[in-house]
């Protein structure tokens, strides 16, 4: 039954992302993928750690890190 549930929160999920995508605009569709994508790999180096799988959480950490920053760059006004 959870899986079940899971199932339809990412579905629902995907398809909310479909309908964002469908009416935004270009640098608003890449700032949310990129988003997207950042948020998900913390979310897979937090599972790894709660998983016990230290090795591969600390490889995603090192490769979160410039991704963070690049993401910060792009999202903040240049002065």
């Amino acid at each position: 039954m959870p899986f079940i549930l899971l199932l339809i929160g990412v579905g629902i999920g995907v398809y909310a992302l479909y309908k964002f995508l469908r009416r935004s605009t270009r640098e608003e569709a890449q700032k949310m993928l990129l988003s997207l994508a950042i948020g998900v790999a913390i979310l897979l180096a937090l599972v790894m750690i709660i998983a016990g799988k230290y090795p591969i959480a600390a490889l995603l950490a090192v490769i979160l890190i410039p991704l963070i920053s690049k993401l910060y760059k792009l999202l903040t006004p240049s002065k």
